[in-house]
């Protein structure tokens, strides 16, 4: 396994690492338990982005909040590498992906930014759970790897506790919001983010991959925007604060984690993740912005958590098949 989250301490002439504060209480275990609690901790933070985004976006153009969030995620993951000692980037194999993975995820968050203009929080979070299946069929597709009949049994009982909370069909998507279909564009970018990031962060860690992914989209956003607005309305406090957020654990902190639990899982099994993904933005929903929370919960919640326990319990091939 590369470094990558379960090490943040610098290094001391001729001693060993030090396992970090993740690995010494609850990650203390076998890989695939860090690996468990590093994509969980990602989705809690993917989970509340949708409403910091959306502060963000009543002062700032889409543009503007990507570069920024992004700029300030690199910034963050930068001074780790540093105060560690670690390069600072990838190695020379790497570099390409890295920067495909950088437009990837500069693409992927506009477009997310972009849609949430028409669409609300709550849908866009129902949506982004589909982001499993799409990985596991990218997977299955373009890179050979696939999953025991249980595990698509699982994705199949996962989809079906999401959809019975949205009320979305399949038929019904030529009908549904602009932003809506944004946000499902969304799901494939991330899972071409997910399927390409896994061979970089094994082999150069996923700190550097993740670091040098965000530079780059911010570098690209950054760009595209250059000479138009930044600032919609005076940003205020809770704007601040809201981007803050977006750029040190959202961006950050989340994404190097998610990054280095992909290595560890393999993208099917760290995706599953994200099906709890909506559960965490309909209750921050409701306690920040007083949304009412929805009786198909009750359904849909148990759906959902059985497929994802069937996709980590025995989804995946045998360890060759997850060769990229």
């Amino acid at each position: 396994m590369a470094w990558g989250a379960a090490n943040i301490g610098p290094k001391k002439a001729g001693d060993p690492r030090r396992p970090s504060l993740l690995c010494g209480m609850a990650m203390r275990g076998s890989a695939p338990m860090q690996g468990h609690l590093k994509a969980f901790i990602a989705t809690l933070f993917w989970g509340c982005s949708f409403i910091a985004m959306r502060h963000a976006l009543d002062h700032a153009t889409p543009h503007a909040v990507v570069w920024m969030r992004n700029l300030v995620g690199a910034a963050f993951l930068y001074g780790l590498l540093r105060w560690r000692g670690d390069a600072l980037l990838p190695a020379r194999a790497d570099r390409w992906r890295v920067l495909v993975l950088g437009l990837i995820f500069g693409m992927h968050l506009w477009i997310q930014a972009v849609a949430l203009g028409t669409t609300t929080t709550m849908r866009a979070g129902w949506i982004i759970a589909f982001v499993p299946v799409v990985v596991a069929v990218g997977g299955w597709l373009f890179q050979g790897r696939g999953l025991k009949a249980l595990g698509w049994l699982g994705i199949g009982i996962a989809s079906t506790g999401v959809m019975v909370l949205t009320a979305v069909r399949p038929t019904e998507l030529a009908a549904a919001a602009p932003g809506d279909l944004l946000m499902l564009a969304s799901t494939v970018t991330w899972a071409a983010y997910t399927l390409l990031g896994r061979s970089p962060a094994q082999r150069s860690g996923a700190l550097r991959t993740t670091a040098g992914a965000l530079m780059v989209s911010a570098v690209l956003n950054l760009a595209t925007g250059l000479g138009g607005p930044v600032w919609t309305a005076p940003p205020d406090a809770v704007a601040w604060t809201a981007l803050l957020f977006l750029g040190l654990g959202a961006s950050g902190l989340a994404l190097w984690l998610f990054t280095d639990a992909a290595a560890e899982l393999g993208a099917e099994r760290a995706s599953a993740f994200q099906y709890g993904q909506p559960f965490i933005t309909m209750l921050a929903a409701w306690a920040m912005l007083r949304e009412p929370l929805s009786n198909d919960l009750l359904v849909a919640g148990p759906l959902v958590l059985a497929g994802v326990w069937l996709v980590q319990r025995n989804g995946r091939t045998a360890p060759g098949a997850m060769r990229s």
